[in-house]
């Protein structure tokens, strides 16, 4: 099977994948895959509903539902949070994607997890061919097979033989069909791992996918399928071209320390007034929440408003 339906597989089959099966995912604990800023209530959530007000100007936040796309079961990113939104909906795995007329679409680390394609460059036929997964004597191998055209556009002009190209398809198609359902206005808000066209096409010659087991990183893709976190660097162009093709603007990709300091300012400004500890809880959750050494700089924030 190609690749990306092989990480579709992996990750979501309705009885064995991923994020299907009942699991502690998410989380510092040593059973834990990995940990991301939703792991850090209550500031996280308090971030996120300032920047969301700010995004919204003038528009009255009672006047608007704050969906929460993709959330861990049992977890929201508002729990034990005041917030000013009119209604709370959450859209987990297998909930239909419905909109609300007006709507804050909100979502971390989703698009990354979305299924992805992958090229290796030949030595033999010296261009791109993409690579599938075959199982063969109860394991599970890659093989090479012919690019299909439409591909050619968005793998890179040069390559050398085992370079390898990562190209996150499933983002902008999860994206699309969520944007487009009924037509909603609003903000879209999310924060996930990505890079530009220009790096991902010139600077990761062996790709950006990875797996994530036991808090370590993996570069085995194919073991333990549908027990380890799949995943590869999103594309903020492709993504920001989708929204303008949704009629979004206000359109920006930032950090995540650069995008809170300037939308959440106040409740940053607030934690550092409440004269805290450094080894206050809430103080050591800002500081992996900002500090460019921890998330600050490896997650970004992709936004856009609709009217």
């Amino acid at each position: 099977m190609p690749f990306d339906e092989f990480v579709k597989w992996a990750l979501y089959d309705g009885q064995t994948g991923y994020y299907s099966t009942a699991r502690k995912r998410i989380g510092k604990q040593a059973e834990c895959d990995f940990y991301t800023s939703s792991t850090l209530h209550p500031i996280w959530g308090e971030l996120v509903v300032e920047a969301c007000v700010t995004l919204l100007g003038q528009h009255n936040p009672a006047d608007f539902v704050f969906v929460e796309i993709a959330a861990e079961p049992n977890d929201s990113v508002l729990n034990s949070i005041t917030h000013p939104f009119g209604k709370h909906q959450i859209i987990r795995l297998g909930d239909p994607v419905k909109m609300p007329k007006q709507a804050i679409a909100y979502s971390n680390e989703w698009l990354d997890a979305q299924p992805f394609k992958r090229f290796r460059f030949s030595k033999e036929s010296k261009g791109w061919k993409e690579i599938y997964v075959l199982k063969e004597k109860d394991q599970l191998v890659e093989i090479e097979q012919p690019i299909h055209p439409n591909d050619e556009n968005s793998l890179p002009k040069k390559g050398k033989a085992g370079d390898i190209f990562d190209w996150p398809c499933g983002a902008r198609h999860a994206l699309r069909k969520m944007l487009a359902s009924n037509s909603w206005s609003g903000v879209f808000l999310t924060f996930d791992y990505g890079l530009t066209r220009e790096v991902l096409l010139r600077d990761r010659p062996q790709g950006t996918a990875r797996a994530y087991h036991r808090q370590k990183m993996e570069t085995n893709l194919l073991s333990r399928p549908s027990e380890q976190d799949l995943t590869c660097h999103l594309c903020w162009e492709d993504l920001e071209e989708c929204l303008e093709e949704e009629n979004f603007r206000s359109i920006g990709v930032k950090n995540q320390e650069s995008f809170l300091l300037s939308h959440s300012s106040k409740r940053i400004r607030q934690a550092f007034e409440e004269k805290l500890g450094p080894h206050d809880p809430k103080m050591q959750a800002l500081k992996e929440i900002l500090h460019p050494a921890h998330l600050g700089h490896s997650l970004h924030a992709l936004w856009g408003v609709r009217e």
